[in-house]
Protein backbone atom coordinates (compact mmCIF):
# COMPACT_ATOMS: atom_id res chain seq x y z
CA UNK A 1 0.00 0.00 0.00
CA UNK A 2 1.06 3.18 -0.97
CA UNK A 3 1.62 6.07 1.72
CA UNK A 4 -0.30 8.43 -0.19
CA UNK A 5 -3.41 6.51 -0.75
CA UNK A 6 -5.55 4.33 1.95
CA UNK A 7 -8.66 1.90 1.45
CA UNK A 8 -11.96 3.13 2.64
CA UNK A 9 -15.38 0.92 2.64
CA UNK A 10 -17.59 1.59 -0.21
CA UNK A 11 -20.42 0.84 2.01
CA UNK A 12 -21.55 4.00 2.92
CA UNK A 13 -21.45 5.10 -1.08
CA UNK A 14 -23.62 2.34 -2.18
CA UNK A 15 -25.98 2.03 0.62
CA UNK A 16 -26.07 4.74 3.20
CA UNK A 17 -25.29 8.09 1.12
CA UNK A 18 -29.37 8.26 0.72
CA UNK A 19 -29.85 8.13 4.39
CA UNK A 20 -27.64 10.71 5.10
CA UNK A 21 -29.73 14.03 4.71
CA UNK A 22 -29.56 17.67 5.62
CA UNK A 23 -33.02 17.59 6.58
CA UNK A 24 -32.97 14.88 9.10
CA UNK A 25 -29.41 15.31 10.12
CA UNK A 26 -27.92 18.32 9.65
CA UNK A 27 -24.28 18.49 10.55
CA UNK A 28 -24.05 15.09 12.02
CA UNK A 29 -24.21 13.47 8.52
CA UNK A 30 -21.25 15.63 7.12
CA UNK A 31 -19.73 14.60 10.57
CA UNK A 32 -20.55 10.70 9.65
CA UNK A 33 -18.44 11.01 6.31
CA UNK A 34 -15.48 13.13 7.84
CA UNK A 35 -15.15 10.62 10.70
CA UNK A 36 -14.73 7.36 8.34
CA UNK A 37 -12.20 9.46 6.12
CA UNK A 38 -10.53 9.92 10.06
CA UNK A 39 -11.07 5.97 10.57
CA UNK A 40 -9.40 4.72 7.44
CA UNK A 41 -6.52 7.10 7.68
CA UNK A 42 -5.61 6.18 11.58
CA UNK A 43 -5.78 2.62 10.47
CA UNK A 44 -3.70 2.83 7.50
CA UNK A 45 -1.03 4.99 9.67
CA UNK A 46 -1.15 2.43 12.05
CA UNK A 47 -0.61 -0.55 9.99
CA UNK A 48 1.29 0.51 7.12
CA UNK A 49 4.57 -0.20 8.79
CA UNK A 50 4.20 -4.00 7.46
CA UNK A 51 3.36 -2.45 3.92
CA UNK A 52 -0.36 -4.28 3.71
CA UNK A 53 -3.01 -4.39 5.57
CA UNK A 54 -3.57 -7.15 7.88
CA UNK A 55 -7.08 -6.30 8.97
CA UNK A 56 -10.61 -4.32 9.24
CA UNK A 57 -9.74 -3.18 12.59
CA UNK A 58 -8.79 0.21 13.78
CA UNK A 59 -8.43 1.35 17.56
CA UNK A 60 -9.51 4.99 18.16
CA UNK A 61 -10.28 7.07 21.07
CA UNK A 62 -12.40 10.28 20.43
CA UNK A 63 -8.79 12.24 20.80
CA UNK A 64 -7.20 10.37 18.23
CA UNK A 65 -10.02 11.21 15.54
CA UNK A 66 -9.96 14.59 16.52
CA UNK A 67 -6.73 15.11 15.30
CA UNK A 68 -7.34 13.89 11.93
CA UNK A 69 -10.73 15.14 11.54
CA UNK A 70 -11.14 18.69 14.12
CA UNK A 71 -14.79 17.90 15.25
CA UNK A 72 -17.07 18.42 18.38
CA UNK A 73 -16.98 15.25 20.49
CA UNK A 74 -20.77 15.56 20.14
CA UNK A 75 -20.25 15.56 16.31
CA UNK A 76 -18.04 12.60 16.36
CA UNK A 77 -20.32 11.06 18.24
CA UNK A 78 -23.43 11.52 16.23
CA UNK A 79 -21.23 10.71 13.54
CA UNK A 80 -20.44 7.56 14.46
CA UNK A 81 -23.58 6.64 15.72
CA UNK A 82 -24.90 6.70 11.51
CA UNK A 83 -21.57 5.11 10.38
CA UNK A 84 -23.25 2.18 12.38
CA UNK A 85 -26.90 2.72 11.36
CA UNK A 86 -25.96 2.62 7.28
CA UNK A 87 -23.47 -0.41 8.33
CA UNK A 88 -20.57 1.17 7.47
CA UNK A 89 -18.43 0.20 10.46
CA UNK A 90 -19.10 -1.87 13.67
CA UNK A 91 -17.96 -1.17 16.83
CA UNK A 92 -17.31 -3.11 20.03
CA UNK A 93 -16.20 -2.12 23.79
CA UNK A 94 -12.72 -3.15 24.35
CA UNK A 95 -11.57 -2.61 28.26
CA UNK A 96 -11.85 1.28 28.29
CA UNK A 97 -11.77 1.44 24.60
CA UNK A 98 -13.40 1.22 21.15
CA UNK A 99 -12.66 -1.04 18.62
CA UNK A 100 -13.92 0.26 15.27
CA UNK A 101 -14.32 -2.10 12.11
CA UNK A 102 -14.37 -0.78 8.36
CA UNK A 103 -17.00 -2.90 7.33
CA UNK A 104 -16.27 -4.85 3.57
CA UNK A 105 -12.67 -3.31 3.08
CA UNK A 106 -11.22 -6.71 3.30
CA UNK A 107 -13.81 -7.75 0.36
CA UNK A 108 -13.38 -7.46 -3.53
CA UNK A 109 -15.58 -4.76 -4.90
CA UNK A 110 -16.39 -3.28 -1.13
CA UNK A 111 -13.44 -0.45 -0.72
CA UNK A 112 -12.07 2.46 -3.16
CA UNK A 113 -9.26 4.31 -2.50
CA UNK A 114 -8.82 7.79 -0.41
CA UNK A 115 -6.08 10.33 -1.39
CA UNK A 116 -4.81 10.04 2.44
CA UNK A 117 -1.48 12.60 1.64
CA UNK A 118 -3.91 14.97 -0.38
CA UNK A 119 -6.87 15.22 2.13
CA UNK A 120 -3.74 15.34 5.18
CA UNK A 121 -1.02 17.46 3.10
CA UNK A 122 2.22 18.13 5.81
CA UNK A 123 -0.38 18.09 8.57
CA UNK A 124 -1.57 15.15 10.75
CA UNK A 125 -5.06 16.72 10.26
CA UNK A 126 -7.15 16.56 7.21
CA UNK A 127 -6.06 20.33 6.10
CA UNK A 128 -7.36 19.76 2.33
CA UNK A 129 -10.93 19.35 3.76
CA UNK A 130 -10.39 22.70 6.13
CA UNK A 131 -14.04 24.31 4.03
CA UNK A 132 -15.72 21.40 5.20
CA UNK A 133 -14.85 21.74 8.67
CA UNK A 134 -14.94 25.72 9.02
CA UNK A 135 -18.34 25.11 6.92
CA UNK A 136 -20.49 21.84 8.35
CA UNK A 137 -23.21 23.89 8.94
CA UNK A 138 -23.66 24.79 5.45
CA UNK A 139 -26.15 21.99 3.52
CA UNK A 140 -23.52 22.49 0.93
CA UNK A 141 -20.66 20.75 2.54
CA UNK A 142 -22.92 17.92 2.93
CA UNK A 143 -23.55 17.78 -0.61
CA UNK A 144 -20.64 17.75 -1.32
CA UNK A 145 -18.51 15.31 0.68
CA UNK A 146 -21.63 12.79 0.00
CA UNK A 147 -20.89 13.05 -4.28
CA UNK A 148 -17.66 12.74 -3.61
CA UNK A 149 -17.92 9.79 -1.81
CA UNK A 150 -19.51 8.22 -4.56
CA UNK A 151 -17.53 9.68 -6.90
CA UNK A 152 -14.49 7.64 -4.79
CA UNK A 153 -16.15 4.87 -4.83
CA UNK A 154 -17.27 4.82 -8.94
CA UNK A 155 -13.59 5.67 -9.87
CA UNK A 156 -11.40 3.56 -12.53
CA UNK A 157 -8.52 2.31 -11.08
CA UNK A 158 -6.54 3.00 -14.44
CA UNK A 159 -7.45 6.49 -15.70
CA UNK A 160 -8.56 7.88 -11.58
CA UNK A 161 -11.92 9.27 -13.46
CA UNK A 162 -15.57 8.45 -12.07
CA UNK A 163 -18.08 8.33 -14.88
CA UNK A 164 -21.88 8.90 -13.78
CA UNK A 165 -24.51 10.77 -14.83
CA UNK A 166 -26.67 13.02 -12.79
CA UNK A 167 -29.14 10.56 -12.34
CA UNK A 168 -26.71 7.58 -11.19
CA UNK A 169 -25.81 10.44 -8.55
CA UNK A 170 -29.54 11.40 -7.88
CA UNK A 171 -30.41 7.64 -7.40
CA UNK A 172 -27.20 7.10 -4.67
CA UNK A 173 -27.83 10.13 -3.20
CA UNK A 174 -30.97 11.61 -3.26
CA UNK A 175 -29.43 15.20 -4.70
CA UNK A 176 -31.31 17.42 -6.35
CA UNK A 177 -29.87 18.32 -9.54
CA UNK A 178 -29.09 22.46 -8.52
CA UNK A 179 -27.65 20.90 -5.54
CA UNK A 180 -25.78 18.30 -7.48
CA UNK A 181 -24.00 21.46 -9.73
CA UNK A 182 -23.20 23.16 -6.88
CA UNK A 183 -21.32 19.97 -4.91
CA UNK A 184 -18.98 19.55 -8.27
CA UNK A 185 -18.55 22.95 -8.29
CA UNK A 186 -17.48 22.93 -4.35
CA UNK A 187 -15.22 19.72 -4.84
CA UNK A 188 -13.22 21.38 -7.79
CA UNK A 189 -12.89 25.20 -5.78
CA UNK A 190 -11.50 22.93 -3.12
CA UNK A 191 -9.17 20.94 -5.21
CA UNK A 192 -11.02 17.11 -4.69
CA UNK A 193 -11.75 16.34 -8.25
CA UNK A 194 -11.84 18.13 -11.62
CA UNK A 195 -13.52 17.38 -14.93
CA UNK A 196 -12.26 14.94 -16.93
CA UNK A 197 -10.78 15.12 -20.68
CA UNK A 198 -9.96 13.16 -23.23
CA UNK A 199 -6.28 12.83 -22.31
CA UNK A 200 -7.43 11.18 -18.95
CA UNK A 201 -9.96 8.72 -19.97
CA UNK A 202 -11.66 8.86 -24.19
CA UNK A 203 -15.29 9.73 -23.81
CA UNK A 204 -17.32 6.48 -24.61
CA UNK A 205 -20.21 6.97 -27.36
CA UNK A 206 -23.57 7.73 -25.13
CA UNK A 207 -21.85 9.98 -22.31
CA UNK A 208 -23.48 12.84 -21.55
CA UNK A 209 -21.62 16.13 -21.38
CA UNK A 210 -19.15 16.49 -18.57
CA UNK A 211 -20.23 13.10 -17.01
CA UNK A 212 -16.29 12.21 -16.09
CA UNK A 213 -14.86 13.15 -12.96
CA UNK A 214 -10.98 12.98 -12.62
CA UNK A 215 -10.16 12.23 -8.52
CA UNK A 216 -7.27 14.31 -7.47
CA UNK A 217 -4.32 12.92 -5.33
CA UNK A 218 -4.32 9.76 -6.35
CA UNK A 219 -1.61 8.21 -8.53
Amino acid sequence: MRIEETDTSTALAFHGLSQLSWRHEKSSATAAILVLFALTIISNRAQRKAGLRSNNLVGATYEDIQEVAPLSRKLIARGLQLLRAVEAIGMERVGNANLYSLLGIEENGKWCKLPQQHLCETYKHMSRLKHYFDHIKRPGSLHALKLYMLLLSLRENVSNVARCSYETIQEYTQLRREEIRDAIQLLIATHLIRFAGDEDAPKRKGDPMHNRYFIIGLA
